[in-house]
């Protein structure tokens, strides 16, 4: 009864957190019972085809679990999944949109802080959006308003079963999504403002001309790695998006490994006319190369390791798809 397990699944995710567990049990009990009155009046057990028709007569997972929602008060039960739907689509694009503006601001070469601005003014943002949002569903919801959503969803289609409960993870990558867009605000701007990065140690060395040249490929990195944790929470059973975000990363890092290991000076002493500084500076440029080439074996064998995972996934697919017909 896989199909069963998924769609049970499917609808847990989207049930209050208190109460999914006694509601998933009475759900399976009923189903299964369904089942068993339609085995025994068939006398065998039911294709998967119609176990589809079954369960496509109980309504989408979000359409089953909106029944099972808190009365609300402002937007009526029925409007309500659809509301809330909108509602975190509308607040998730209003942050990349922020973050977006705080990126592309390093990228041209704002300070940090100035940089950061979009960010923090997000609270004020979403505040807006959610207020505009409400306002539109309340009022068409007072005013009788009906939105007609097409429940022509395929049970064949729901998400695979998942060891642990994505929403689990979630707010990790959210916290992921957060901490990489401050990093990669503070990376873009500090290949601008280097005492960011070196701090005090920039009376020493900084930054050779190989990093500003490259410069298009961190904005690049900044951009995808924020990219590939958005669409992982928007999408959290995705499972092979993991792999292709790794192989993409590394890919690029690659890239970056690439041009530093060619660059016959990865820093450079600040202080050109002091000798000891630039023997120091030679010393550290040695040691950097070294671990450069190691890392890009590390890349080249990560690559080839997601590679063969999204392969095997692939050809693990088709084999299913060729059985299912």
């Amino acid at each position: 009864m896989e199909l069963i397990d998924r769609y049970l699944q499917a609808v847990k995710f989207s049930l209050p957190r208190a109460q999914r567990d006694d509601i998933i049990k009475e759900l399976r009990d009923s189903i299964l019972s369904q089942i068993e009155e339609k085995e025994a009046a068939l006398g065998r057990q039911l294709t998967k085809d119609e176990q589809v028709e079954l369960l496509k007569k109980l309504g989408s997972p979000m359409h089953l679990a909106s029944r099972y929602g808190k009365q609300q008060h402002v937007i009526g039960a029925t409007m309500f999944p659809i509301y809330w739907r909108v509602l975190k689509a509308a607040l998730g694009l209003a942050f990349l949109v922020q973050a977006g503006a705080s990126i592309a601001m390093a990228a041209a070469g704002k300070p940090f802080i100035q940089s950061l601005s979009p960010l923090l003014h997000y609270p004020s943002v979403a505040l807006s959006v959610f207020g505009w949002v409400t306002v539109v569903f309340a009022a068409m919801d007072f005013f009788g308003a009906k939105i007609q959503v097409s429940d022509r969803w395929d049970p064949r289609k729901l998400p695979p079963l998942v060891k642990s409960d994505p929403r689990k993870s979630r707010f990790e990558l959210i916290a992921r999504l957060v901490i990489q867009i401050i990093f990669g605000v503070w990376w873009l701007a500090g290949l601008h403002y280097q005492y960011l990065i070196f701090g005090p140690g920039i009376a020493l060395l900084k930054f050779g001309p190989v990093w500003h040249s490259i410069y298009p490929v961190f904005v690049v990195i900044v951009l995808v790695d924020v990219m590939f944790t958005a669409v992982m929470i928007a999408r959290p059973h995705w499972i092979q998006g993991r792999h292709v975000a790794l192989l993409v990363m590394s890919a690029l890092g690659l890239v970056v490994l690439y041009f530093l290991i060619n660059a016959p000076e990865v820093f450079v002493a600040s202080d050109p006319s002091a000798l000891q500084s630039q023997e120091l500076v030679k010393s550290i440029n040695y040691g950097i190369h070294i671990g450069l080439m190691i890392a890009a074996i590390v890349n080249v064998i990560n690559i080839g390791k997601e590679a063969m995972r999204l392969i095997g996934w692939s050809f693990g697919r088709a084999s299913q798809a060729s059985v299912g017909s």
